[in-house]
């Protein structure tokens, strides 16, 4: 039988393109220390178009049991499904999303990688979806927090078209895109940014409060593109 949730809730994590749950495991023990409980999604990303990954986790989340405040936080191509999940399926009751280093704007090295026939079948379909930014002019949503890496050197990020400070991945202009009314930047690389005890602080911060511990300034137009 299930536990009934503790007082923060449930918390769903979300791999990212390519990887698995074990990816998750160190935020969800994390996550657990700080009294939430957590259940992993699953979804086959190397296969699934978004809106059927989107689809695929929206079910998932709607058959796990619940007493309390209901989460989601995905890593790279997985916080674009659970933003997916919040905004096409209102329903669920889906409190607060927190987005690692995920591509809401597109990503130039997705669109790079989609130039190569290996890259497109090695991960599949989604690829070229994740290279554009799907445009949309969302209001702010104050329960979704987007987190930006700006570990990467821009001289070396630049071969693969990325401009501006970034995660070796994602543009910290395109990982916060324009839904989060929340957003940080942390110095992280991309795969880092799940296994950071620093961002799993944040995140724990973020879910029991709705704030952030540093709320940078609006200077998104000196980042550059995606």
């Amino acid at each position: 039988m299930d536990e009934p949730d503790p007082p923060n809730g449930l918390v769903v994590l979300i791999h990212g393109l390519a990887r698995t749950q074990a990816s998750m495991r160190l935020m969800s023990m994390r996550l657990r220390r700080n009294g939430f409980r957590t259940a992993f999604a699953r979804y086959d990303s190397r296969r699934m178009r978004m809106e059927e990954a989107v689809s695929t986790v929206a079910a998932q989340v709607a058959r796990m049991p619940r007493g309390g405040p209901v989460h989601l936080v995905g890593h790279s191509l997985g916080g674009v499904v659970a933003l997916g999940v919040k905004r096409d399926h209102p329903g669920l009751g889906v409190d607060r999303v927190v987005q690692l280093g995920s591509p809401n704007l597109g990503s130039a090295a997705a669109r790079t990688l989609s130039e190569l026939r290996l890259a497109r079948e090695f991960f599949g379909p989604v690829l070229e979806e994740l290279g554009v930014d799907p445009g949309g002019e969302d209001a702010p949503d104050p329960n979704v927090m987007a987190v930006a890496g700006t570990s990467m050197p821009r001289w070396l990020s630049q071969r693969y078209g990325i401009r501006g400070s970034n995660d070796g991945l994602v543009s910290v202009r395109s990982a916060w895109g324009k839904v989060a009314g929340k957003r940080l930047r942390v110095e992280s690389i991309h795969g880092w940014l799940p296994l950071s005890a620093e961002v799993a602080q944040d995140v724990v911060t973020f879910l029991k409060t709705g704030d952030v511990p540093i709320e940078p300034g609006e200077d998104i137009a000196v980042m550059d593109d995606a």
